[in-house]
């Protein structure tokens, strides 16, 4: 990562013998060996992003779990205070720097980190094979623009205002601001500046237009905590800096009691809702601003409200195949870009599982090439994860690479509904119609809007009538018919679930359907596509079809 920045905050000199100097060259005092070195380590990370227990093993080697992280937490506090604002963030899971803000300057000659060491075998080790690949600039490059930061629309997290006045209210709120920004860092899409950018003032304080396009976010966060007694109520809006308008708004209701599961609850349950919410407003935007030239982010923009408006379940065909032609267009003008990769790698996944291509095992290889070319683009790619995951199970019946890549996505953005669903979906797949249940009906809580919620919404059917709860799989099934007629994988799972039950009624008239939008399904057609480990969930699933007639001549 021997690259220049476009307006840098700080310049990490990383050639001869390492310094850190601000953007006009004077050198930063007060930073550490060990600061220079979690500096140094982070600069040649993807995406300048570390997790913390990787840091704390690598500098603090020689000393026990618990105190290198202590060690971890003291540095960074020292780091702080010596580095600008924006420069160096974390949670508690990672910490990262600012790529708009950092320079890594490779020119001068010499060896990376000349001179330079550490008591801690694991950061010598590192050294040692960095210095081996290490290939300094021999003279100095005009300055190259790294990725801009602000070519996707920002979003500004306001701190949360306590509008009660209890002992603890205050630190409540404080704390729900923490678990969203914790929540917000997960994302991929959308850059988030934190509070700590404009001193933890809020809209009270401060004129919130002006405040946000200081930092140059297209959107600000804002909310409210009011408690009464035991009760907690909490308000949330997303406003649209450049118009002023608020794009979406939503209250919690919770309780003391539980208070630190229900602050997580509610941090899950916003950043499910903020990105499909933005991804629509960017969209409206461009529409209505219709730019002279169109970037990767602008498209990708316009093909989430493809996506949105293609139809329930897994929507049209014509509807993804306009967004495989508008990820095709980021693709052209940026070769790399991996929203693209993804997606166009869920239109192939789709075509395979919905019978859209005559040759689905052909569909199902491109669907996996593309998303393990996104995951090795970049490894924290929660997305390209499910379809791994999902590709896995479906095309091949890779039941253990699929599951550790839909949990993959789970772990990486534990609030993403699509990452639940595939964590869901794969769980019904490999028999533990309990454990898919728990993800599939966190999806609701999360984002009761959930563009795949007709599909998830399949899933509960299926894993309820496993587990022979008639009533809540029968039901299931009934909202699911009503919601997406137009959706085949679902209406066979109705056929399947009111068979099995003795519902001939609902059997024949989700039967009926099923002919109409898709003639061709057949016995062959639900060995290929419901790759159920178990046996005995096949043959159940098998048998409501029997019932229901769906197989007879």
């Amino acid at each position: 990562m021997n690259e220049i920045h476009a307006h840098p905050r700080i310049i990490l000199h990383v050639a001869g013998a390492p310094r850190v100097t601000d953007a006009g060259g004077a050198e930063l005092t007060g930073v550490s060996r060990r600061g220079l070195a979690l500096l140094a380590v982070l600069s040649q990370r993807r995406d300048m992003r570390a997790e913390r227990a990787f840091l704390a093993d690598l500098l603090w080697s020689d000393r026990g779990e618990e105190q290198a992280r202590g060690s971890l937490r003291q540095e960074l506090t020292a780091l702080r205070r010596v580095l600008p604002d924006g420069v160096l963030d974390a949670n508690r899971r990672q910490v990262w720097l600012t790529p708009s803000a950092v320079a890594c300057d490779a020119t001068g000659g010499g060896d990376f980190l000349e001179g330079f060491d550490l008591p801690s075998e694991g950061f010598e080790d590192w050294l040692r094979d960095t210095r081996a690949t290490f290939e300094p600039a021999v003279e100095d490059p005009a300055p190259v623009p790294g990725p801009d930061l602000f070519l996707r629309p920002a979003v500004l997290l306001f701190p949360f205002e306590a509008l009660s006045s209890g002992p603890d209210d205050a630190m409540i709120a404080a704390g729900l601001t923490e678990d969203l920004r914790d929540a917000l860092s997960c994302w991929r899409w959308f850059p988030v500046i934190g509070p700590e950018a404009i001193g933890w003032k809020s809209v009270k304080e401060v004129d919130m237009r002006t405040t946000a396009k200081s930092v140059r976010a297209s959107y600000a966060v804002t909310g409210t905590l009011r408690c009464a007694g035991s009760r907690v109520r909490i308000s949330v809006s997303l406003t649209e800096v450049e118009t002023g308008r608020s794009r979406w708004s939503q209250q919690f209701s919770g309780t003391l009691e539980d208070i630190f599961d229900f602050q997580e609850e509610v941090s899950r349950a916003i950043v499910a809702q903020l990105e499909p919410q933005i991804s629509h407003a960017e969209a409206m935007r461009i529409a209505r601003t219709r730019p002279a030239s169109i970037g990767p982010w602008q498209l990708l923009a316009q093909a989430d409200e493809v996506n949105r408006l293609g139809g329930e379940g897994y929507g049209s065909i014509e509807a993804n195949l306009e967004q495989v032609r508008l990820m095709e267009q980021a693709l052209q003008l940026a070769p790399d870009f991996v929203p693209a990769m993804v997606r166009i790698s869920r239109y192939w996944f789709r075509a395979g599982l919905l019978d859209w291509v005559d040759d689905r095992a052909a569909a199902f290889e491109k669907a996996l090439a593309l998303s393990e070319q996104a995951v090795r683009q970049d490894p924290d790619v929660w997305e390209a994860h499910c379809y791994i995951g999902l590709t896995q199970i479906f095309g091949y019946q890779n039941y253990a690479a699929g599951r550790h890549h839909s949990l993959e996505a789970v772990r990486l953005n534990p609030s993403a509904a699509l990452a639940r669903h595939a964590a869901g979906c794969a769980s019904e797949w490999l028999g533990l119609p309990e454990e898919g249940l728990e993800h599939l009906h966190l999806i609701f809580r999360l984002n009761p809007s959930y563009i795949g919620r007709a599909a998830a919404l399949g899933d509960i059917t299926t894993c309820e009538m496993f587990l022979g709860n008639r009533e809540v799989s029968v039901e299931a099934a009934r909202q699911l018919f009503a919601m997406a007629r137009d959706y085949a994988r679902g209406i066979q799972r109705c056929v399947a679930t009111f068979g099995y039950f003795d519902e001939p009624e609902l059997a024949q008239r989700s039967l009926a359907r099923l002919r109409e939008i898709q003639p061709g399904f057949d016995r062959d057609y639900v060995l290929a596509t419901y790759p159920y480990a178990r046996q005995k969930d096949l043959d159940m699933f098998l048998i409501g079809l029997e019932k229901a007639c769906a197989f007879a001549d």
